[in-house]
């Protein structure tokens, strides 16, 4: 079982998923390259992309052994499973789980995030950086009690050498959004699909409805479970935990 975070994520967004997972699966959360503990981008045009990307999992997948995996993918870690479901023949995905997430992106939603993640906001203080993730993330419809905005903030922060507060991700991934626009129409990935998928859709989403129906009909013909709040998410509630449970042992 593979659980891939979002872009600017790290591998602990899901560690109670992960906990509960664990009683029946290996699960393997990695930090993306330019993300948590990963190292940043060596080729900063090349690797933020799908591309390298994918070749990263083959060879984790790869050097693991593995001969076929279940895929939960968070935003750009589901796209990254749209891919590797296309393309992986040696490590087939059986089951493939996209957290709001689908092949493609709005051109407005990929312009507001290059220049997000490119030009992060700096705090002089950590509890500055927690209060403004939990203000923006709020917004966006994430609702999470004390300690998970804490545990949130801690592994999504970095103190830079001057002393200031800010995301822990390499700017770097923005020129995903500028260098890499075959990674947000991947259409064609889809429609060639054969694992069993389920698109977990937000309240407040990034896909619009009707791409939804669009991914009812084509490809793999997902099924759909709606869920509160926004794109990001910690799949941290036990009811949608069950449910992604039971769609892993169908």
């Amino acid at each position: 079982m593979v659980i891939w975070h979002g872009v600017i994520g790290t591998c602990r967004d899901h560690e109670e998923l992960a906990e509960r997972l664990s009683h029946t699966y290996h699960v393997i959360c990695p930090d993306s390259i330019g993300c948590g503990l990963s190292d940043w981008a060596h080729d900063k045009k090349n690797d933020p992309g799908l591309t390298t990307y994918a070749a990263i999992a083959r060879d984790l997948l790869r050097q693991l052994g593995l001969t076929s995996v279940r895929w939960i993918g968070s935003s750009k870690g589901g796209g990254l499973g749209i891919k590797l479901s296309a393309i992986m023949t040696e490590c087939p995905i059986t089951h493939l789980i996209l957290d709001d997430v689908g092949p493609g992106f709005p051109d407005w939603l990929r312009q507001a995030a290059m220049k997000n993640i490119a030009s992060p906001p700096h705090f002089e203080s950590f509890l500055k950086f927690e209060s403004y993730l939990k203000d923006n993330l709020s917004r966006g419809g994430l609702k999470l009690d004390d300690k998970r905005w804490r545990h949130l903030a801690e592994t999504w922060c970095r103190q830079t050498d001057d002393g200031q507060f800010t995301y822990q991700n390499d700017p770097a991934l923005a020129n995903q959004f500028s260098l890499h626009g075959q990674d947000f129409n991947i259409w064609h990935h889809y429609d060639v699909i054969t694992a069993k998928t389920l698109l977990i859709h937000a309240r407040k989403s990034i896909v619009p409805d009707h791409e939804v129906e669009m991914m009812r009909s084509r490809g793999p013909k997902c099924t759909v479970q709606k869920r509160d709040g926004g794109h990001v998410s910690l799949l941290h509630k036990k009811t949608l935990q069950d449910v992604i449970i039971d769609f892993l042992k169908s």
